[in-house]
């Protein structure tokens, strides 16, 4: 019996085995399961360390680019601080402008307050003006009360106020025809200006250099003429008593006064067009003449006093006699007196240089054309009636 008991508790044993068995064999089955998730697991955790690693080398690669931009950050920052710096100054600089724009501010406000004044002061003014008769010259209240406009009347005006003098002081030289010019200009301008006026009947004067230029201009003009044809005639006559001829005498002073107007000519050419004076000047035409005309009817004298000794020869030959022996003597008198007046050159005063000038070009016009040329073929040309009304000297 005991050893039926026995195997009756061995069977309940075994069956407890196995039932445990089973068990285990189920338990074997989830944990078959949990090593295949397990394993699963592995796979993802594999594949997680490999995105980590992945990740980590980023992260190296941004530490080193981290590590490489670390001086242009400092740099950057640098920069942002210099930036900052200036920006401090600016604003430092923008505060003194302030204070410079708030003076000028300022500065411009008194401005218009004087601007405003001065309008009040133009509208006063133009109110009076327009009360004024427009034939007088008007000035404020204030401006004849004041003491500098009464220093003004002591200087332009006599002691008992009725001698008043004026300054007018021209743009051009006062030397110049230019100028003088204006000298009866500003006397028309005084007549208009005083017509229908207190000052219609006032005597009025014109002085200063310029206008003592004006006068003698004028004086000059008025002599000029009558100086010239004295000359002329006076000249004529000793030449008709020295050739004992008319005819001479004719084309020997048609010769001077040719000289003279191609001498002027040539003068204005020069002074005028060429180095732009205003004209030539009062004083030349009338001193020019004189000069000109005594010094070339002396050399005319000196050739045609030669023609008249040959007598036993033939005109054309008596001329070439004379030019042959006379044209040294005058070539070199126009030579030396050329020099002369050359002398008048640097003294600087545009009258004399003109004068100098038309002496100059004229006595060469007359020794080296005139004379040589002019002269013979008219005596050629004349002939036997060079010396009408008169005779031919006899030859000997």
């Amino acid at each position: 019996p005991s050893i039926s008991s026995g195997i009756t508790e061995l069977n309940e044993n075994l069956a407890k085995i196995q039932d445990g068995v089973n068990t285990t064999n189920g338990q074997f089955e989830k944990a078959i399961n949990g090593q295949a998730g397990l394993t699963t697991g592995l796979e993802q955790l594999i594949a997680a360390i490999e995105k980590q690693q992945a990740g980590l080398n980023q992260l190296a690669d941004g530490q080193g680019q981290i590590v490489d931009n670390m001086p242009r950050l400092v740099g950057g920052l640098i920069s942002i601080n210099d930036g900052q710096k200036q920006l401090l100054d600016g604003f430092g600089d923008i505060n003194g402008q302030l204070g410079d724009l708030t003076k000028g501010l300022n500065q411009s406000a008194d401005g218009l307050d004087q601007v405003s004044d001065g309008l009040n002061s133009a509208t006063d003014y133009l109110s009076g003006l327009s009360k004024n008769d427009q034939n007088q010259f008007y000035l404020p209240q204030e401006v004849l009360e004041s003491d500098d406009f009464k220093g003004a009347l002591d200087t332009y005006l006599s002691k008992d106020n009725k001698i008043m003098t004026m300054d007018v002081v021209f743009s051009a030289n006062p030397y110049s025809n230019e100028a003088i010019d204006q000298v009866d200009d500003i006397k028309d301008t005084v007549e208009k200006a005083t017509a229908g006026t207190k000052l219609e009947n006032a005597e009025v004067a014109v002085g200063g250099i310029t206008s003592t230029n004006a006068d003698l201009r004028a004086m000059s003009n008025e002599d000029y003429s009558k100086t010239v044809l004295w000359m002329l005639v006076g000249i004529g006559i000793v030449l008709i008593f020295l050739f004992r001829s008319i005819i001479m005498p004719v084309y020997i002073i048609g010769s001077l006064i040719l000289t003279f107007y191609t001498a002027m000519g040539i003068n204005e050419a020069i002074y005028v067009n060429l180095l732009g004076y205003t004209g030539i000047s009062w004083a030349v035409p009338f001193f020019g003449f004189v000069i000109l005309v005594a010094l070339g009817v002396d050399y005319s004298i000196f050739l045609m006093d030669r023609f008249n000794e040959y007598r036993d020869l033939s005109i054309g030959e008596a001329m070439l006699e004379a030019m042959k022996k006379m044209g040294t003597v005058i070539i070199s008198a126009a030579v030396i007196l050329g020099g002369t007046f050359a002398a008048m050159m640097p003294s600087g005063m545009l009258s004399l240089l003109q004068i100098a000038s038309i002496v100059l070009v004229g006595l060469f016009l007359y020794a080296l054309i005139i004379l040589p040329l002019f002269i013979p073929v008219m005596v050629k040309n004349f002939g036997e009636a060079n010396w009408w009304p008169f005779k031919r000297p006899n030859k000997e």
